[in-house]
């Protein structure tokens, strides 16, 4: 007799107490809907995963898990998606939450879990990933400078992720943000700037929350597009804003977004020297650039907490060469950031000039991009 499939919705957060809190209103919503818990404990250079399995108001499993290598990634290939595979097989179960350990991104775990469950012939469909976070939290952890050491959130022993790369990979990229207290004020403007086009939000953790996810289905490749530095593309915005040319700031709060783009390449040099102009402030980036002296390269920048990360994201094909930054921040700096792009971009006697010059030069952006190919 055939199973019919059912739906899996993957939760992150940055907040233990908030994913207990949430997943103690989920379940009791839905006793039939199990979760699988994961924790990772860090103990000096070592970690050790622990498994739950809740249902209702029930404990099904608690158990230690040996793993070779403990990470968020091994521990849905190895733990998470087997589980998965066998509770969705379970008769009077209608589907499946995965919590992840707080401090995990969300788009390797779907990813992960998708492709577990298909090599195990499993009857179950990633539906959602879930961002769950307070909207009284969302702005200091999103445009402070805390690292996930200070929430004690890490992952892994020499985890120094800043806790804003932790936020951009759980709420952009979410098909559900759960943003407790978030119908209206500076959390909610955050949000909106940086969810994704398609994605949904609920502003009640105590509402039932898991029935609007299983509900969904899960588009891997939609999701990565948001923050891919190929694609990148901005928040669905809020609700009340002053749109301009660049962007817009939130009639309510202190929130702005920019959206600086050009087909002109940026100065290696020049962009080094405005670089902390961008990152040294209450906000978040993600995007691409072009520098004339790699012109087949499509360069990747993304962080926040006075991190910004940047490398070679992809080659250009057969696209034509652009710059794309997304920004979002709150407060004051918006003009600054403007500014800095556009010191940074070529000016037209140098684009003028054409590439060749810029390939007999020295490298300025070799420490961070590598060395360039001959």
């Amino acid at each position: 007799m055939s199973v019919s499939v059912r739906p899996v919705a993957v939760l992150a957060t940055i907040d233990p107490v908030d994913r207990e809190v949430a997943l103690l209103s989920a379940l009791a919503d839905r006793p039939d809907v199990p979760a699988i818990v994961h924790d990772i404990e860090i103990a000096g250079d070592t970690a050790r995963l622990r498994r739950r399995v809740l249902r209702g108001q029930d404990v099904i499993e608690d158990e230690w898990v040996e793993l070779e290598h403990v990470c968020p990634s091994c521990a849905v290939r190895e733990d998470a998606g087997p589980t998965v595979a066998r509770l969705v097989r379970t008769d009077g179960v209608a589907g499946v939450l995965l919590a992840l350990p707080p401090g995990a991104e969300l788009l390797p775990a779907t990813a992960g879990l998708m492709a577990s469950l298909a090599g195990a012939d499993a009857p179950g469909v990633v539906a959602a990933g879930i961002c769950c976070v307070a909207a009284d939290v969302l702005p200091a952890a999103l445009l402070g400078e805390e690292e996930v050491a200070d929430r004690q959130i890490a992952i892994a022993p020499d985890d120094d992720r800043a806790v804003a790369e932790v936020v951009l990979g759980q709420l952009p990229p979410a098909d559900l943000v759960l943003l407790d207290g978030g119908a209206q004020g500076q959390g909610r403007d955050l949000a909106d700037a940086l969810r994704r086009h398609g994605s949904d939000i609920v502003t009640d953790m105590h509402a039932d929350w898991l029935t609007t996810a299983l509900s969904l289905r899960h588009d891997l490749a939609h999701a990565e597009a948001h923050l891919h530095a190929t694609s990148a593309s901005p928040g669905v915005g809020a609700g009340n804003a002053r749109v301009d040319d660049h962007g817009w700031v939130s009639e309510t709060s202190d929130v702005w977004t920019l959206d600086l783009h050009t087909p002109v390449a940026l100065h290696p040099g020049r962009l080094l020297q405005q670089i902390d102009a961008v990152a040294n402030g209450p906000r978040v980036i993600w995007g691409r650039f072009w520098v004339p002296n790699r012109p087949d390269s499509v360069c990747g920048l993304y962080g926040g907490g006075r991190q910004i990360s940047v490398g070679i994201a992809d080659a250009w094909g057969n696209q034509e060469c652009s710059t794309r930054w997304l920004v979002v921040g709150a407060g004051p700096g918006r003009d600054e950031v403007l500014a800095a792009f556009e010191r940074a971009v070529l000016t037209s006697e140098e684009e003028a000039a054409g590439l060749l010059p810029w390939l007999e030069r020295a490298d300025p952006l070799e420490p961070y991009l590598g060395a360039r190919s001959a």
